[in-house]
Formats: structure tokens, C-alpha cells, sequence
């Protein structure tokens, strides 16, 4: 399956004088008619999900005897075919406004390339299966938000927004505990076991979504052009799009004739774009790389057990939440590039602690550093390529994700080729060169003028009297 992803949301609150509280509309969310079945095929979903792919890399290479770069294939192709699928039913889905066979076709794959899993052991099969049913598969995560907006009979957009948003939490907690169930289940019952649970639960989620209709009062058109849950997005953001308001009389529509207002934000320079695409591709493909390879050097390398790494997930899922939601609260007086800047920093230090760790106790501790950076990137990436580019917000956004999604796709042969060449923690130290590059790129310091305070001081060292 996909490399893992994350899920945050953003969620503008109109401001009321008596704004109801946040349990309130918790509340009112239960009373809407699907969004309870929805929220229990988006968790099934979820768990599926967080089962497999943290073991995805194990089984390669224990039951199928995949070298490094085997698996890195496998795993490259796996995400090509996830980006690809979701592309394709995205623009599908918007153009005919039918979300739910799609879904069940995308739920169906998956589970029956999982089916297949438990007794295919041929690596050219594999790479078939993969491509085929866990790539095409992996587009039921964009699928089920989009199915979500046209399904749930809503008519005040904020709402429809909320309950989103809501389903993407929910599809964050099951990382909280399913790589933990997942270790369980693979301890007690294997890979087989491991296996036939997800294609269940995916076979479960089917189900739901069978039962379920899509709404006249839905939103099938108006979903934004990528989701939250992208199968090659490691780093995902949710935007929010406030509808319009039409006008209500002649007078009205007349000021609507006025130039729009200038943007809050000077546009960012061509370099400045650029440089900061690069750099949030990096931090994707060191973060993409580091899902794969991670479980194998705790298994293999350190010697630990898979429980080891369903402790680390979880642990990193956990921290992730309340990071989250701290910066999402004040994520608009926050000065986003110092944030980026400051986060790559962290993952170059989590790199050279992973790979330095000899024990697996020094290396779960660690995991607090990989969600800081998944943090940021989440909640700030996305938007301060938004500032940079604060007249064309959707090319903001594609570029975004294009970043996420071509570290996705690299970071499979990339993890094959540096693990076969340099062992694992070889790996995690050319993952911290690479975030070292990204510090770089964000940070943008002033070479010619640090060249010419090192000529300076060269010179007077070599020169002293002079």
C-alpha cells in the first residue's frame, strides 16, 4: 500500500457573538443522516491502511525474498500507480459527479490485491498485484472525502466543512493504534492473518459504502482538486473554499464588477517558489524513504521485535495531534518559513539520532522529532506555497502536493538503491544530507557574503600583522 500519509485539517469557524462550542457541534454531526456509517467506513478505511503499510516492507523482504532493490521497485511502483489512479478517478468523479462506484471499485481492489497477498510469493506477480490492485486501491482515501461531501445531505457549506474535517480525524486516530493491532495480529496470526484482516476490513468499508446513497443535497462538483488522504501525499492539508455569497438585488451584483482586493501576502519571487518546491520535495522523499526503510533496520538492524515499531508509529501519530492542532490555532501569525526552515533543521538532527541509536530505546524517543516535521510541513507547507503564490492558489496547491507525491514515487528506488550500497544507517544518514539541503533551500543564506567574511578571515589569519 501507499506510503503512509498524514491527515490535518483547517477548518474556518464563522465568528458568531454566540459561537456554539466545539462539543455542540460534535453533537450535531451525529444527528446528520450518513455521517455516522461514513465515519465508520472512513475508520475501517483508516485501520486498513495503518495495518499494512508499515509492514508492507517486512513482508518483501521475509516472505517474498525481495532484495533492497527489489523492494524499492515494488514499493515505487506501487505509489506511481496510487498517484495515477487517484489522478484519473479525481477528474473522473468531478467531471460525471458520481463518486460512489468508484469508491466500491477502488475498496474492491484493494482488498482483493491483499486477498492475493497471502499466497503469492513470485515477485513479477507481485509487482503485477501491486501496480493493479494496491496502487488502484490506494485511491479510495481521496475517494471516500469526496464520496463524504457528495453523500452527506448538507446544505451550509462551514458544516460540510466540519464534518470533513472530522472524518479526517478520524481517519488520523486509527494511526494512533493501528500499527499497534497490526503487530498483534502479525505476532499471533502472520502475515497471512495480517493480510486477510485488512482485505476485510476494506471488504467492510465496502460494504458501507454499498448501504450508503449520495445525497441530492450533496456537493458532488464543488470538492476541491486534491484531497486530504492522497495516496502519495505524505504530507497532507485540507483547505477550506468559502462559497460565495450571490447577490440579492441588481444593487447588489454591482460591486461584484469591482477588481477583487489585492492579497494579503506580496507574491514570493520565481526563485523563492522554486526553492521552496525543491526543498518540501526533499523533505518528502527523506520522510518517504524513511517509512520503508525504518521497520526493516528496527527488525533487522537493531534487532527488535515489530511491536518495537508499532510503538514508534503510534507514538508518532500520538505527538503529531496536539502539534497539530497548536499550530493550525496560530498558524496565521506565524512567519511559515522560519517554521519550514526550522523544521528541516529538526529533521537533519532526527536522522543523525536515528542513525547513531544502537539501542531501540534511544531510537522510540526519537519519533517526536519525525512529528514536529510532519507537524509543520502539514499545517504550514501547503499554505506558505499559498502566500507565495497569493493570485493563483490552486497552482499553489498542485505544486504542493507535486512535491509530496514525486518524493512519494522516488523514495521507493531511492531506499533500494542506498540500503543495497550503504546498509540502513548509511540510508538515514543520505536522508539527512537531503534534509540538510532542504534547511538550505528554505533558509537561503547569503553565500557571497559569507565567502567574503571567510576570504577576510583567511586572509587575516594567513597575514596577521598585516
Amino acid at each position: 500500500m501507499p506510503v503512509r500519509t498524514r491527515v490535518t485539517a483547517s477548518v474556518r469557524i464563522p465568528q458568531f457573538e454566540h459561537a456554539p462550542s466545539m462539543n455542540s457541534r460534535f453533537a450535531s454531526l451525529t444527528r446528520i443522516p450518513s455521517f455516522m456509517p461514513l465515519a465508520g467506513a472512513t475508520l475501517m478505511l483508516g485501520i486498513a491502511m495503518s495495518f499494512t503499510a508499515p509492514y508492507l516492507s517486512l513482508f518483501g523482504v521475509e516472505q517474498a525474498g525481495m532484495t533492497p532493490l527489489k523492494l524499492g521497485l515494488f514499493m515505487t511502483l506501487i505509489a506511481a500507480s496510487g498517484v495515477i489512479a487517484s489522478a484519473w478517478a479525481g477528474k473522473w468523479s468531478d467531471k460525471h459527479g458520481h463518486h460512489r462506484g468508484l469508491l466500491l471499485a477502488a475498496l474492491i481492489a484493494a482488498s482483493l490485491g491483499f486477498l492475493l497477498l497471502c499466497f503469492v510469493r513470485n515477485y513479477p506477480t507481485l509487482l503485477a498485484i501491486g501496480v493493479a490492485f494496491l496502487g488502484a486501491g490506494g485511491s479510495a482515501m481521496s475517494l471516500v472525502f469526496s464520496f463524504g461531501r457528495a453523500a452527506l445531505p448538507v446544505h451550509d457549506e462551514a458544516e460540510r466543512s466540519f464534518a470533513l474535517a472530522t472524518l479526517r480525524t478520524v481517519l488520523s486516530m486509527a494511526w494512533v493504534f493501528g500499527p499497534s493491532v497490526g503487530a498483534l495480529v502479525l505476532a499471533g496470526a502472520g502475515f497471512y492473518g495480517l493480510f486477510l484482516f485488512a482485505a476485510a476490513c476494506f471488504a467492510a468499508c465496502g460494504v458501507i459504502v454499498w448501504r450508503m446513497r449520495e445525497s441530492p443535497a450533496g456537493d458532488p462538483h464543488s470538492a476541491p482538486k486534491h484531497y486530504a488522504g492522497d495516496p502519495a501525499s505524505s504530507l497532507e492539508v485540507t483547505t477550506v473554499t468559502e462559497p460565495a455569497e450571490p447577490a440579492e438585488s441588481a444593487e447588489a451584483a454591482e460591486p461584484a464588477k469591482a477588481p477583487p482586493p489585492s492579497p494579503t501576502h506580496a507574491p514570493g519571487t520565481q526563485r523563492q517558489i522554486w526553492r521552496s518546491v525543491v526543498a518540501l520535495t526533499l523533505i518528502g522523499l527523506a520522510a518517504n524513504a524513511t517509512m520503508i526503510v525504518l521497520p526493516l533496520y528496527v527488525v533487522h538492524g537493531l534487532k527488535g521485535t515489530r511491536l518495537d515499531v508499532s510503538i514508534m508509529l503510534g507514538l508518532g501519530a500520538f505527538l503529531e495531534i496536539p502539534m497539530m492542532l497548536a499550530l493550525g490555532a496560530r498558524g496565521s501569525t506565524l512567519n511559515k518559513l522560519r517554521w519550514l526552515a526550522a523544521c528541516a533543521a529538526v529533521h537533519v538532527v532526527y536522522f543523525i539520532a536515528v542513525a547513531a541509536a544502537g539501542t531501540i530505546n534511544v531510537l522510540i524517543p526519537m519519533q517526536a522529532f519525525n512529528a514536529f516535521v510532519v507537524a509543520v510541513t502539514s499545517c504550514l507547507g501547503m499554505t506558505y506555497m499559498q502566500d507565495l503564490m497569493p493570485r493563483s492558489p490552486g497552482a499553489a496547491t498542485a505544486l504542493f502536493f507535486n512535491a509530496s507525491r514525486v518524493g512519494s514515487i522516488l523514495s521507493g528506488v531511492l531506499s533500494g538503491v542506498l540500503v543495497a550500497g550503504l546498509g540502513y544507517r548509511g540510508t538515514f544518514l543520505v536522508c539527512g544530507c537531503l534534509a540538510l539541503g532542504s534547511l538550505i533551500l528554505f533558509a537561503d543564506p547569503p553565500w557571497k557574503r559569507i565567502a567574503l567574511r571567510v576570504r577576510d578571515w583567511w586572509e587575516d589569519w594567513r597575514h596577521p600583522g598585516q
